[in-house]
């Protein structure tokens, strides 16, 4: 049976960012042990500052501050969620997902609870989620939430934990007027990146174990630069096309767009993907330098911080885009406002 479709939008951001900065005198004289020969001139690839959580406080917690802020800045109340999705960096446990326990600490007591998972892509991947789902009346509010503790997830020894930071942050979706909220999106994977950037348990870069001394093996964020490089080298190509598609399916220019933001895994990518399509400077929002790569929680980060200094207005078209290890690509339009 057909069903009318409404339009659906995000109602309210909420962000969790650590009070504690880290800067990069942190890393000391001998820095790391295996910076690349490129990287020499600028080791922390211009990240000037990142945020790091307490090492007591669980990524469950960080997740349920995030929806709680999210929450009060839609005007929502909790009973009024009915679904919630959530994606985790880290979670709690293995096994289970964070998503069940999210909605218990926030008392969503009507809310069903999803994890979902494309690495960094995984906020861009909930959206698009959720606004089929909200447009089919399949479900009516949904509380979308992303988290990344990378402070515990870095061997410090690697060149990989200096432009990393820590962060949290939700989204409202629900219906909305007609003319604003989600557009048009486009979504590709290529599995033979796969191993480029996984967790291993290793040794720590630089570490000695003696004999009488407790395993220092733990899950580490791991690279393999080789596929690292390849990725890199067909990174503008690869989010030019889905751009391209993304716009060409949304029915719009890339001079129509009011707002470009997207994940920030280095210094380079944003400004790359954004000049690849044509979008101004002046239309895009990033914060690399004082939160470094924050993973799936680049997005909802830089909107809340676009909104916050006035690049973000109702009415402007905004695009969303972002890579994830895996690999994926993601991408989204959508008109801002209720």
């Amino acid at each position: 049976m057909l069903k009318e479709i409404v339009n659906a939008g995000i109602w309210g951001i909420g962000i969790y960012m650590p009070e504690k900065i880290r800067k990069n005198d942190f890393w000391g004289e001998e820095f790391v042990k295996n910076l690349p020969s490129h990287k020499i001139k600028d080791p922390f690839d211009g990240t000037i500052e990142r945020r790091v959580f307490p090492s007591d406080i669980n990524p469950s917690d960080i997740e349920t501050e995030a929806g709680k802020r999210a929450l009060e800045d839609a005007a929502v109340t909790p009973d009024e969620i009915d679904l919630v999705m959530v994606h985790s960096m880290l979670q709690d446990e293995i096994i289970p997902g964070n998503a069940s326990l999210v909605q218990h600490k926030l008392g969503l007591k009507n809310a069903a609870a999803w994890n979902m998972d494309t690495c960094c892509s995984s906020f861009v991947t909930m959206v698009i989620t959720a606004s089929h789902l909200i447009a089919m009346k399949t479900f009516r509010k949904i509380l979308i939430i992303t988290s990344v503790p990378h402070s515990r997830m870095v061997d410090y020894a690697d060149y990989l934990s200096v432009n990393v930071g820590d962060g949290a942050a939700g989204v409202v979706m629900g219906e909305v007027n007609n003319g604003k909220g989600y557009i048009g999106s486009y979504c590709c994977s290529n599995g033979a990146y796969h191993d480029a950037f996984t967790m291993k348990e290793r040794m720590p870069l630089g570490q000695v174990k003696r004999h009488y001394e407790p395993s220092p093996v733990q899950p580490l964020l791991t690279i393999n630069p080789e596929t690292a490089r390849e990725i890199g080298r067909h990174s503008n190509e690869t989010m030019k096309n889905s751009l391209m598609q993304c716009l060409k399916r949304s029915n719009i220019s890339s001079d129509m767009v009011d707002l470009f933001v997207s994940h920030q895994p280095c210094s380079w990518a944003h400004d790359v993907w954004r000049d690849s399509v044509g979008i101004p400077k002046e239309k895009s929002h990033q914060t690399y330098k004082i939160y470094g790569n924050l993973a799936s929680t680049s997005i909802p980060v830089n909107l809340w911080e676009a909104r916050k200094t006035g690049k973000l207005k109702d009415g402007d078209l905004v695009l969303m885009a972002s890579s994830g290890a895996g690999e994926n690509h993601s991408i989204c339009t959508l008109r801002w406002g209720r």
